[in-house]
């Protein structure tokens, strides 16, 4: 069990894409009728030398209207750097890789997903996707 008090220092983060598509033919409005698919993959690499944690969060938001998956929506890269201190304590070698605790990789992709929810939320300010909030839950096996 992983100690709740963890100092996890947040060092950075970068936004390596973030684009927005539109139907070019008939252009989606704010208020228009239609839903939206989410997927998200998190890909981790540890520096145990360092210490550093890197979680890149990568959200397609797909639009769906009339039940058919139409060519609108949005893509975000986010990249999230962290240190840890004790970062050796939840790494274990095996062959010719590291393992992570997942319980602490859980904790680490969850502050990077709640990081890019915000980002997200606010750079489709202003778009069709204006008020789009990303489910609370990341749902993806990494």
């Amino acid at each position: 069990m992983i100690n709740s008090e963890l100092d996890i220092q947040y060092l950075d983060v970068q936004i390596l894409k973030a684009e927005i598509r539109n139907i070019v033919k008939n252009p989606l409005q704010r208020g228009d009728p239609f839903q939206l698919n989410y997927k998200v993959k998190a890909k981790h690499l540890y520096n145990l030398e360092k210490q550093l944690i890197r979680v890149i969060i990568d959200i397609d938001i797909l639009v769906i209207q009339n039940e058919n998956e139409v060519k609108a929506g949005a893509k975000f890269e986010i990249d999230n750097y962290f240190h840890y201190e004790d970062l050796k304590k939840y790494a274990h070698p095996a062959e010719d890789k590291i393992l992570i605790e997942s319980e602490f990789a859980d904790i680490l992709k969850g502050l990077a997903y709640s990081t890019a929810r915000g980002i997200i939320y606010s750079k489709v300010s202003g778009t069709f996707l204006e008020g789009t909030i990303l489910p609370t839950q990341m749902s993806t096996n990494v």
